[in-house]
């Protein structure tokens, strides 16, 4: 049986790994919480949340799985500890943006420009946010989704995903900003020289159609990869429906 370290995405929590599990269901699967991060020691934080997770598992090396900006997470990771990470398997990932020319085509520009170019807007930013996510999580929700497809749309239609959205949002903006804002601005950072560092297989599956991580970030991380790589394109699913719909 494989045992799984899965890392969420942001703004998320470790309810993401719910639709994860769908997918894999007989994969042994430990969620992080990314949150549970002192923001100011952000590497530490996700090593001790590892070696948590590591005391858990029967094994020495786990497959390490990182979900949308949990990627950069999943990575950090297996740079800093590639001794625990058998294969790292990333799902929708936000790519380092140094990478490509991706904003331009990402659902979150303006929250990803404000964390770049205007810290002081941005922490601003995220206490509207979490006051629309502590008032009315589904207004949020539906800001957030008013650009997606249909299967995105089919997902929203499932309760038990509505909820895993308003958990991760409530986790994220309104009992985590601090934590929520140091992992955005660490993702907008340059972080692209971990790439390199990495040491085990990788896997990616990234949908056709995912207007929040375009497509061409996997292909972006494929190609700056050194070792052994593969991508897994799945016609016409989004963000989250590739997380439902990736098996490992």
């Amino acid at each position: 049986m494989e045992h799984v370290v899965f890392c969420h995405g942001i703004p998320g929590g470790p309810g993401d790994a719910e639709l994860f599990r769908r997918a894999n269901p007989n994969a042994t699967t430990h969620a992080l919480n990314l949150l549970d991060a002192d923001p100011s020691k952000l590497d530490v934080g996700l090593q001790a949340a590892l070696d948590t997770a590591l005391d858990d598992a029967p094994v020495e090396r786990v497959t390490l799985v990182g979900f949308s900006i949990g990627a950069m997470a999943a990575i950090r990771l297996a740079a800093m500890r590639p001794e625990s990470v058998s294969r790292l398997a990333l799902i929708s990932p936000a790519a380092p943006l140094a990478l490509g020319d991706f904003l331009a085509n990402m659902a979150g520009r303006p929250v990803f420009e404000l964390a770049l170019k205007a810290p002081p807007l941005f922490r601003i930013a995220v206490r509207i946010q979490g006051l629309i996510a502590r008032i009315s999580p589904t207004t949020l929700i539906k800001v957030l989704f008013a650009g997606c497809g249909p299967s995105e749309r089919e997902l929203l239609e499932d309760p038990a995903f509505r909820n895993v959205l308003a958990r991760g949002l409530a986790a994220s903006l309104v009992s985590n900003p601090d934590v929520y804002r140091a992992l955005v601005s660490a993702y907008v950072a340059d972080w692209e020289d971990l790439l390199p560092l990495i040491t085990c297989p990788v896997d990616l599956w990234h949908g056709t159609k995912d207007t929040w991580t375009p497509p061409a970030m996997s292909k972006a991380l494929a190609d700056a990869f050194q070792g052994q790589t593969s991508l897994t394109l799945i016609e016409d699913a989004e963000h989250y429906s590739t997380l439902t719909r990736a098996v490992l």
